[in-house]
């Protein structure tokens, strides 16, 4: 019993869904025909009942066909409609249009993808119209069974003006694809196979060349290494195409042996190339061989490369030893990319004396190889200036905060400027890519004590670029301690901090009216000016400094940064400083200005800001300017 009740409401809610369907299309269907209805309405009407409609609907819109206005709308429709009887209308229809509306209906045939159609398309193929002849070819290519691939292959053979020989290779080609995606793959190979031995336009035998090579997958490795030992430069171009892409261990024999028999230097750069992009280690000994015997700079920057790219530890020794002034920076940066185990130990052994290998020291460096650095720190003191020069570099890039003593020290012992400039930089560098700010900072400062002058100025410099919680801890410490020395450089350093997290301690300064009471201050001020913050909170602390100021320059630097702020709340706080001599035209200027905003988001606020602007009378051209708003 419940199993036929269940049956029972499919079955209507299946009768009520259609009939609902198809009270849907008769109103979109009398939308459609009735001339009161707009433009836009009959479109959108158009666009729905494609997916509703029934076969009572077909007739009424192949009659739009003919419209020009409508007739791309009606095709939509059909196109989107099951049923052999939508074919059989849009057909009919041919009979009666003429022009671009006949060969829209052709491309909506084409489109549905009907079997059905293929016969009566292949019809059109004999027209005397050549655009006719492209369209229904293209519906051909766009339907693509292996019957439509037949018909266009047949007509093809039989076709003699060379514009619709294109017209039919082009959609030959595009069945032919269609029938490899749906896994057809004999029949889309034979396509393809008849298609670039035809006399067709060179692109069209090009693309088919390709496709069926990719097509018959490790079986194409044949046509596609005649491509690349081609003697015109099209097949050549046309096998490098595939050769990237070809999976298989075969391809990739293929490849390399097609480089070892290539002469033309061009073709062998470009082929290194494209065994480089297949990512295969089984081309790296033909690559290698190249790299070795070839005198042309061209491939020899191409073969290493790819010898970056394929190689390992054992073609560390290989790159270090044909690097030279003219392909040093290939060498380099191919040994930066090596990738598995080894390779740095490698490199470290080809850094260190007698024969050291400035690129091996730079690759080390640019590898971030940590256990490098004593090596590196020795190297860094070497006689010769390019292996000191190199190290020092090397050591910025590897170096972490665990060693900045280290460079530290290197810092305090060097003999010139070019030298302290270098290990300057080498140590800004080790900060800027520290990914642990805290430490960093906790290594920097615990060098301060026993550094002084531009030591220590570099010093506080690092600790700024570190940032984070501990170096603004650090800055406290000594911007507030007993050293008037620290105080000098902790406060400057702090005025250009690049964080809103040395607010604090710049206001702790400033309360403590001391020798750098001043400084801090516009410090803190210079962070709500500069800063990214919420409203609430740039206000607030413009409020705090202007409680904190004691010189007229102090409270009118304040006051100037509200103006870049405009909002209620710092219009109120300017309005507050009215009131305050020696600051009242700074104030009178911020609330004439912020006021010109304010009027707009709240008008009320405003309106009484600024009537209390003109009472004050602080200045004549303010207060007219100020009476001109309210006008």
């Amino acid at each position: 019993m419940r199993l036929q009740l269940t049956l029972l409401n499919t079955f209507i809610c299946l009768f009520v869904a259609s009939t609902v369907h198809a009270q849907d299309a008769t109103e979109l269907l009398m939308m459609i025909q009735s001339p009161a209805t707009s433009e836009v309405d009959r479109a959108n009407a158009f666009e729905k009942i494609g997916d509703i409609a029934g076969a009572a609907t077909v007739e009424p819109l192949t009659g739009f066909l003919g419209d020009k206005k409508w007739s791309h709308y009606a095709r939509f429709a059909l196109q989107k409609m099951e049923g052999d009887n939508v074919t059989e209308a849009l057909f009919r229809s041919l009979d009666t249009l003429e022009g671009d509306l006949q060969l829209g209906v052709i491309d909506t045939i084409g489109r549905r993808g009907d079997a059905i159609a293929v016969a009566r398309l292949s019809n059109l193929l004999a027209h005397a119209d050549a655009k006719m002849v492209a369209a229904a070819a293209a519906a051909l290519g766009a339907i693509g069974t292996t019957e439509a691939a037949q018909i266009l292959t047949a007509a093809l053979d039989a076709e003699k003006q060379p514009g619709r020989r294109e017209s039919l290779a082009s959609s030959i080609l595009l069945v032919g694809q269609r029938l490899a995606r749906a896994g057809n793959t004999e029949a889309a190979i034979d396509v393809f196979d008849r298609l670039r031995t035809s006399l067709v336009p060179r692109p069209y035998q090009i693309g088919a060349t390709q496709n069926a090579i990719l097509t018959r997958g490790a079986d194409g490795v044949e046509l596609m290494v005649e491509q690349l030992r081609s003697p015109d430069d099209d097949g050549f171009q046309t096998g490098l195409a595939v050769a990237r892409v070809l999976p298989g261990s075969s391809a990739t024999e293929a490849i390399a042996d097609s480089l070892q028999a290539e002469s033309l230097t061009d073709r062998q750069v470009l082929t290194i190339l494209a065994l480089k992009d297949r990512g295969d280690r089984q081309a790296l000994p033909a690559i290698l061989e190249k790299l070795g015997s070839s005198d042309s700079r061209e491939v020899q920057t191409a073969a290493i490369e790819a010898t970056g790219k394929l190689g390992d530890a054992s073609s560390v020794s290989t790159l270090i030893s044909i690097a030279n002034v003219h392909n040093a920076d290939t060498v380099l940066e191919a040994l930066v990319v090596l990738q598995g185990s080894g390779v740095n130990d490698v490199l470290f052994k080809a850094a260190q004396p007698p024969d050291i290998s400035t690129v091996a020291v730079k690759a080390l460096g640019r590898r971030r190889a940590q256990a490098a650095v004593p090596l590196l720190l020795e190297l860094s003191k070497s006689d010769s200036a390019e292996v000191s020069q190199e190290a020092i570099v090397a050591l910025g890039l590897a170096a972490t905060q665990e060693r900045f003593l280290d460079l530290f020290s290197l810092l305090k012992t060097a003999q010139t400027a070019e030298r302290k400039q270098a290990i300057q930089k080498a140590i800004h560098a080790a900060v800027f890519r520290s990914t642990q700010p805290d430490a960093c900072a906790e290594a920097l400062g615990s060098m301060i004590p026993g550094s002084s002058g531009a030591d220590r100025e570099f010093l506080f410099e690092q600790i700024r670029t570190a940032g984070g919680a501990k170096a603004v801890a650090l800055m406290e410490t000594y911007a507030v301690g007993p050293d008037t020395d620290l105080q000098d450089a902790a406060t400057q350093t702090l005025g250009r901090w690049l964080s809103a997290d040395a607010a604090p301690v710049l206001m702790q300064v400033a309360q403590g009216n001391g020798k750098y009471a001043n400084r801090a201050l516009l410090g803190y001020i210079r962070v709500f000016r500069q800063f990214d913050l919420p409203e609430s909170e740039r206000v607030a602390m413009a409020s705090q400094a202007l409680q904190v100021a004691g010189r007229p320059d102090e409270r009118n630097v304040a006051i100037e940064a509200l103006i870049r702020f405009p909002c209620v709340a710092s219009f109120e706080l300017a309005l507050e400083q009215l009131d305050v001599s020696e600051s009242e035209e700074a104030a009178a200027n911020a609330v004439l200005t912020i006021g010109q905003t304010v009027m707009a988001l709240d008008p009320e606020k405003g309106q009484a800001g600024i009537k209390r602007l003109i009472e004050a009378d602080v200045k004549q051209s303010i207060t007219e300017s100020a009476k001109g708003l309210l006008r």
